[in-house]
């Protein structure tokens, strides 16, 4: 398995066989919130998510990666971050959800960076995008932090959503 490391974390990619950390980081209650307009969510909903995950890494060589933070004991699943295909867009959608009591410190940030990095090398695409509820200040506030710019409001999955995106030059003048 491929895994990676970065100061505080570790990353490995999403696969069959992670159904257990998925499902209990999709029913945290921020989590639940933010992603999932607070539905619970069942066993079958997670081997949805693995089943687009998986295909995304077969499909592109980039995807979403479990994410892990360094600890004096070991490692300690923290959440989830990457990108993947949205639609017809040409262009990855970039998301994260991280473990309510993982927030606040810089590490989604951190994970963030890692993935955007991983995917603009390892693909020729030309901007990553993000869609964000209304309300989801955080979740504002770390697209602002990565260099994602707000465009406008656009229809996602039913519901209207503010769409950020940030080009391949954006993002590498801003993180070498």
């Amino acid at each position: 398995m491929i895994t990676y490391q970065t100061e505080r974390l570790i990353l490995t990619p999403i696969q069959r066989g992670d159904e257990a950390e998925l499902l209990k980081l999709n029913n945290d209650p921020l989590v639940r919130k933010a992603n999932f307009n607070n539905v619970p969510q069942t066993i079958e909903s997670v081997h949805e998510w693995l089943n687009r995950y998986s295909a995304q890494w077969r499909k592109n060589r980039f995807g979403v990666w479990l994410v892990y933070e360094k600890c004096n004991a070991g490692q300690m699943f923290i959440g989830r971050c990457g990108l993947q295909d949205h639609d017809d867009n040409p262009n990855p959608e970039f998301a994260y959800a991280f473990f309510e009591h993982a927030t606040g410190r810089g590490l989604g940030p951190e994970a963030a960076r890692f993935t955007i990095t991983h995917a603009f090398r390892n693909s020729t695409k030309k901007k990553v995008i993000g869609f964000i509820a209304p309300g989801n200040e955080r979740a504002e506030r770390a697209a602002n932090k990565l260099g994602l710019r707000y465009i406008d409001d656009r229809l996602y999955e039913g519901n209207i959503s503010k769409y950020y995106e940030m080009t391949r030059e954006e993002y590498f003048s801003k993180h070498h």
